[in-house]
């Protein structure tokens, strides 16, 4: 990265830091703020560059890292009282909104061909808790539905992977050449991912639980070591050809359900929170930069269209059939609806097509473009209305109670918890 980039967000961050709790009151979060930054920098001085495949390459590892930490604040016996909102979410309503997207994309872009309109699809699609955080941490919302999003932002970008990766070797393939089959593309990586996470979070959680008991390690050594888990976990996947996101995610709530020591100390996994804040601040700041790249090629009156049919019909349509006979009332079902903010997994898949496909390749435009300008409107919408909406929803769950077994299935602790609101300007 250019050492004019790098000291910018290093003045960034230190500002952003000290000025957080302010900014709050004004419903500012980090995202916002670091997205408006990095658009306003590289307008200003257009001759910073950063290759594609590093930003690519920090992209990814900030979601494998933020993945790692949501999952391990979930304890998977916990799963099994309420596991219907997920499933339904994950089984029906992903699928539902995948095919939403393609019909919307190669209706309103039909330049973009079936491959194109399938990359859009799968790339629109995973939602990001992160951009929603007072959703998933507010103990005003029920746990259940805290839970079910949680869960859902952490898998659905490792289930449409396949999807997208799809559409990237028919787009870049030739007449002759035989693309992979889906089973290359999708089930042997995500089950390649299943047996790595849960092997190696069990694996992790109980080394780190043994090395506590015997006190042959110091607390910041811990720290440092599941600091280094989920970088353990992704590379492994890499070179094994696994999903690495399913992978990141499914080792964090393995070694969450396994690890007596970090159900304890929450506090262990605040080394992994800052590193995860910080790599999520540089990434919103290149994403502004990704943003000032697209307008500089010009603007379509469809990208808008179908970003806003992205956060909307999209998303709420699939939603409201998957949870049909589910039990929850129309107001949870419409907040669960809404908030599907997409953020980094979308911004990963951008990279991923600009760098695999080109900056001069006919489709590659209007990808970009639908993509980076739903993840604008995401970030501002679901920023702005998210304590709201929590605290409405919170305010209904109170007036129409409903059982919970477990009402704090996702603490409120570490990223799933206050300190990440604060990172990001809810604090």
């Amino acid at each position: 990265m250019a050492g004019e980039v790098l000291s910018i967000v290093a003045l960034l961050v230190v500002v952003f830091a000290l000025v957080a709790r302010r900014l709050e009151r004004w419903y500012v979060t980090a995202p916002m703020g670091f997205l408006v930054a990095g658009a306003l920098v590289f307008w200003l001085v257009p001759d910073l560059h950063i290759s594609n495949t590093s930003v690519r390459l920090i992209a990814e590892i900030t979601l494998v890292v933020i993945l790692f930490h949501d999952a391990s604040t979930v304890r998977l016996r916990t799963l099994r009282h309420h596991p219907g909102l997920t499933i339904r979410l994950l089984a029906i309503g992903l699928p539902l909104s995948v095919l939403l997207a393609f019909g919307a994309s190669y209706w309103l872009l039909p330049g973009l061909g079936i491959a194109g309109a399938w990359l859009v699809a799968g790339s629109v699609t995973p939602t990001d808790a992160g951009l929603g955080a007072p959703t998933v941490l507010n103990p005003t919302v029920p746990g259940r539905i805290r839970q079910a999003l949680n869960i859902e932002s952490g898998l659905n970008d490792g289930l449409v992977t396949p999807v997208v990766l799809f559409a990237l070797a028919a787009l870049a393939s030739s007449d002759n050449e035989k693309l992979p089959s889906v089973i290359q593309l999708g089930l042997v990586p995500v089950i390649l991912a299943l047996v790595l996470g849960i092997g190696g979070g069990v694996v992790a959680g109980l080394c780190l639980d043994l090395s506590a008991r015997l006190g042959i390690s110091s607390a910041r050594g811990r720290s440092i070591a599941i600091l280094a888990m989920p970088l353990l976990l992704w590379g492994v996947a890499e070179v094994i050809g696994a999903n690495g996101f399913i992978t990141a995610f499914v080792g964090g709530l393995a070694l969450g359900g396994t690890s007596r020591y970090l159900h304890e100390t929450p506090e262990a996994a605040g080394l992994l929170e800052t590193g995860a804040d910080l790599l999520s601040y540089i990434v919103w700041f290149l994403a502004g930069g990704l943003l000032i790249a697209v307008l500089g090629v010009g603007f379509k009156w469809q990208w808008l269209v179908l970003a806003i049919l992205a956060l909307t019909v999209v998303r709420m349509v699939p939603v409201f059939i998957s949870l049909l006979g589910a039990g929850p009332g129309w107001p949870t079902r419409l907040f669960i609806a809404w908030f599907g903010p997409r953020g980094l997994a979308t911004i990963v898949f951008a990279l991923l097509t600009m760098e695999e496909l080109g900056r001069d390749t006919p489709p590659v435009s209007d990808v970009i473009g639908v993509l980076i300008t739903t993840v604008v409107i995401s970030v501002f919408a679901h920023g702005i209305s998210a304590q709201p909406a929590a605290r409405a929803l919170g305010r209904y769950a109170r007036e129409h109670p409903v059982p919970e077994a477990h009402p704090h299935a996702i603490p409120t602790h570490g990223r799933g918890r206050q300190s990440h609101l604060q990172q990001n300007g809810h604090i």
